[in-house]
């Protein structure tokens, strides 16, 4: 039969464990079990080793709503959610054995399904030749409460394991309850998206926020219900020796924006390809790369055929939209994700691409060339040909070439198809 405590079993209990629990008072005849028994705040219970209760006090049947008589049919796993003592090579009563006093977080439920978050100092102690837990419990619903009232997403978290979270996480993720979100998720970055630029590492994330300057960083994670992607700013803060708030602000659209302000600063408006600004940019850095991996760079240079004389016959708008379209053709000759296609000015646009073979090199210009003829866009002041067409110079070299080198060879080769009698291609080719 289970053994419970009275009052005055508990009394005699308590006197062996107050030098233990080292508690101090102002009022030095007050016992730490006296205070705390009395305290309306704590909760105090007297778990046996197979961790049944065999002791609550009022405090703990007012706060779950379960009666005193059900709460001694019942052990801790009815009570605390986290608990699991199969995942423990011991028993509890046994780590509680070797390391006399445990202080941990956890969640419990009470009668209604209410949960309230708790920290538990649990100590072991022997009385009567039998090993007993005893806990007393610090009702933390305080904490919760205070994530409830932020806005956007609030979490706390032991570094690892998720803790407490606000409704807007759960709502977020398709939740109604916490429980079934924790069982299934031990942590919020279960969801995070692993993308260069935003954290993921699933083991030392919030280290990385705190690491980071300034105590954030961003990461990416999907919507459950409407299935897409959002990006937050997360902050961490110690919220106490060992656990952290985390907080996740919503800047999808203030990014969204700021990518489209870049795209913007780098791309020709009315042709969407890069723009002169990005070229001096992408045009070093590509050369370098093709250093780094000891490759061949492509610098090609096009030219619309008399196009002032287009200008002049068919008027601006018109010339506009033909030079949409030789973008066009551009981009779609040009598309892979290596390929940088732009607009260098006026009529003359560039490409920059990695060197396969020389032959495929001259066979894709020659394509590209009469892809433009074969748009037949007229142009009756076009000497070579009744359509539009244009005149391709191209540069083939080693990495270690200078940009402004590279661009002048091209230059040179487009100046040289040009007085050959244009609609045509012309290439130099560094020598190894």
């Amino acid at each position: 039969m289970q053994k419970t405590f009275n009052e005055s079993a508990l009394k005699s209990f308590t006197k062996q464990i107050n030098d233990i629990l080292e508690f101090q008072h102002e009022d030095r005849e007050q016992t730490f079990i006296s205070y705390m028994i009395n305290h309306i705040n704590n909760l105090i219970f007297v778990v046996d080793k197979d961790n049944h209760f065999v002791y609550v006090n009022d405090t703990v049947i007012h706060k779950y709503g379960y009666t005193k008589d059900q709460l001694l049919t019942m052990s801790i796993g009815d009570l605390d959610i986290n608990f699991n003592e199969q995942q423990h090579e011991i028993p509890l009563i046994e780590v509680l054995k070797q390391k006399q006093k445990l202080e941990f977080h956890s969640i419990h439920k009470g009668a209604n399904g209410k949960l309230y978050p708790v920290f538990i100092r649990a100590h072991y102690v022997e009385y009567e030749g039998e090993a007993y837990n005893f806990g007393a419990v610090e009702d933390e619903s305080y904490i919760q409460k205070l994530l409830d009232a932020q806005d956007g997403f609030v979490i706390l978290s032991d570094g690892v394991k998720l803790v407490m979270a606000n409704q807007h996480v759960l709502d977020f993720f398709a939740y109604k309850e916490f429980i079934p979100f924790i069982h299934q998720h031990n942590c919020i970055c279960d969801f995070f998206i692993e993308e260069t630029g935003f954290i993921h590492n699933h083991n030392t994330w919030i280290k990385d926020v705190l690491d980071s300057p300034h105590n954030d960083a961003k990461v990416k994670m999907k919507n459950i219900q409407t299935n897409q992607n959002h990006i937050f700013l997360v902050r961490a803060k110690s919220f106490d020796e060992t656990r952290y708030v985390v907080t996740f602000t919503d800047i999808t659209e203030l990014e969204n924006y700021k990518k489209k302000l870049e795209i913007q600063a780098i791309t020709d408006e009315m042709t969407s390809l890069y723009n002169r600004r990005y070229f001096n940019k992408i045009l070093p850095r590509e050369i370098n790369r093709a250093k780094r991996e000891e490759k061949k760079l492509v610098f090609m240079m096009l030219d619309v055929d008399f196009f002032k004389q287009y200008n002049d016959t068919y008027g601006h708008i018109n010339g506009d939209e033909t030079l949409i379209k030789v973008a066009k053709a551009i981009q779609q000759h040009f598309n892979r994700g290596s390929d940088f296609c732009f607009r260098l000015g006026g009529e003359e646009f560039g490409v920059v691409f990695a060197y396969e073979s020389l032959e495929s090199i001259l066979s894709q210009a020659e394509q590209l060339r009469k892809n433009i003829e074969e748009l037949h866009i007229e142009h009756e002041k076009n000497s070579v040909s009744p359509y539009v067409t244009i005149s391709i110079g191209m540069a083939i070299v080693e990495g270690t070439t200078l940009s402004e080198a590279l661009y002048n060879f091209a230059d040179q080769q487009l100046y040289q198809a040009k007085n050959s009698g244009r609609n045509r291609v012309s290439f130099y080719m560094q020598d190894s």
